[in-house]
């Protein structure tokens, strides 16, 4: 199970002008199903949902959909996860023209708020001042401009995700569904987030350590043992790897060992190869014709039966039903 270390009790969603519904529909849609499937696990799951603007006349959104705030910027408190919404064409006219949207932002953040930023409405937090010298991501079209307007900004071109610190920028409304889904998990844990993903994204999603860019993207933590360790893993993951194994590659003795990268991790060292096996071997089941059995041996398990009940326990799905759902949705062309 993973550590919840996000609280979505209060979601706060700033609207503009010109801004795509869908950057925040979606996100929306996804944390309502978190919530669903949270409740059938009978654990107590209550969000709080603000849409908030400069003035409380309605907005027009790019697809002509009318959005009326509840409350003004000033009137807002604090809170747990502010959406900013992607923006239809150039961003930076819109952009300038908020000043007083830029300031809540950067006061969400001295507050603790965490941030889900779609697309170019990452325009909005470079004018802040935050991502200076930070990651960014942004949409393709846009990306050479901005960079001119903001130099300061690191913005990734090759990656769909961007972390820095609290602030996660998707480079599109589609990567949005991918943050969500980490969102999620680190909210609600990692069950929730399997359950949500088979209904959104799971056909197409890849894991997060697969497309986020982060300054700390290998590991959240500064023991460069760990760190080392952690890195072995990578490379002998398919094999047998016993607990003297470790043991040797870190020069650790077995009590420091586990103590060290549970606190490092969050996870014991069993626990955390078991974890990345399986997130291998469902990119396999996703991306390769391979057979159950052939995926359960290159994701380093000897016994296809052994891998199909943790695989199950872990997602919830047996690995032929997981393959199933994920293969029958994508595209299939007829050759004449």
């Amino acid at each position: 199970m993973t550590q919840k270390m996000l609280s979505l009790n209060r979601v706060l969603i700033p609207l503009v002008d010109h801004m795509l519904s869908t950057s925040i529909s979606l996100p929306l849609e996804i944390i309502q199903a978190g919530v669903t499937y949270s409740r059938l696990k009978h654990h107590y799951s209550d969000v709080e949902v603000c849409f908030c603007a400069e003035q409380l006349s309605p907005i027009i959104t790019m697809g002509g959909i009318p959005l009326t705030p509840e409350v003004t910027f000033a009137q807002t408190g604090p809170g747990d996860l502010v959406i900013v919404p992607g923006l239809w064409r150039n961003p930076l006219p819109v952009v300038w023209q908020s000043k007083t949207l830029v300031k809540w932002l950067k006061n969400q953040h001295q507050q603790g708020a965490t941030f889900c930023v779609a697309g170019t409405g990452v325009t909005f937090m470079a004018e802040t001042g935050l991502l200076n010298h930070q990651p960014a991501a942004t949409h393709w079209y846009f990306l050479e401009r901005l960079k001119r307007h903001y130099p300061d900004v690191d913005f990734k071109p090759h990656h769909l995700i961007t972390r820095s610190g609290r602030i996660f920028c998707a480079g599109s409304v589609n990567s949005v569904a991918d943050l969500m889904i980490h969102l999620i998990e680190l909210s609600m844990g990692e069950q929730v987030a399997h359950k949500v993903e088979q209904q959104f994204s799971h056909e197409i999603r890849r894991p997060m350590d697969q497309i986020l860019f982060a300054e700390d993207h290998t590991t959240t933590h500064n023991d460069e043992i760990i760190i080392q360790l952690q890195e072995w893993i990578r490379q002998h993951y398919y094999e047998d790897i016993e607990m003297n194994h470790l043991i040797e590659a870190s020069g650790l003795t077995r009590r420091t060992l586990h103590r060290r990268f549970k606190e490092a991790t969050g996870f014991s060292p069993t626990t955390y190869i078991q974890r990345m096996r399986l997130t291998l071997a469902s990119d396999l089941l996703k991306r390769t014709d391979l057979s159950i059995r052939e995926v359960a041996y290159q994701a380093g398990y000897t016994d296809p039966d052994y891998f199909s009940r943790l695989f199950q326990k872990h997602f919830q799905l047996t690995p032929s039903n997981f393959k199933r759902s994920v293969r029958g949705k994508l595209f299939y062309l007829e050759r004449s």
